[in-house]
C-alpha cells in the first residue's frame, strides 16, 4: 500500500501544455528584427490583433523607411574625420596607439 501523500505529489507532476492566451486574440506575437547593415532595431508588437502576414508586411515597409532613411543621410564632416582617427588608432600597433593619438591632435600626423 502507498502513502496518500506520495499519491498526490504524483498527480501533481502532470503537465499541461496550452498556449499562452494573448490580451486581443490568439494570432501573432508580433516581430524583432535587430539592427544590422547599420538600420536600427524595428518592432513591432502584436498583442494578437494583427496577422502574420500583417507583422511582416509592416517589416518590410520599417525596412523600407529605414534603408531611405540611410541612402539620404550623408555622413558629416566632423564624424567623416572621427572614423579615420579611430582607424588610424586600430591600424597602430597596441603599444603605440597613445603616442599616435597625441599626433593626431596635435596636428602633426592626418
Amino acid at each position: 500500500m502507498t502513502d496518500p501523500l506520495v499519491e498526490k505529489i504524483r498527480t501533481l507532476g502532470i503537465i499541461v501544455r496550452q498556449k499562452e492566451r494573448l490580451p486581443l486574440g490568439n494570432k501573432d506575437r508580433g516581430k524583432f528584427v535587430e539592427t544590422e547593415k547599420g538600420r536600427r532595431a524595428i518592432f513591432v508588437p502584436s498583442f494578437g490583433v494583427l496577422e502574420k502576414e500583417e507583422v511582416d508586411y509592416l517589416v518590410e515597409v520599417a525596412q523600407g523607411q529605414e534603408d531611405d532613411r540611410l541612402k539620404n543621410k550623408p555622413i558629416s564632416q566632423q564624424k567623416g574625420e572621427l572614423e579615420q582617427v579611430a582607424q588610424a588608432m586600430l591600424d597602430t600597433p597596441v603599444g603605440k596607439r597613445a603616442k599616435t593619438g597625441r599626433e593626431i591632435i596635435e596636428g602633426n600626423r592626418r
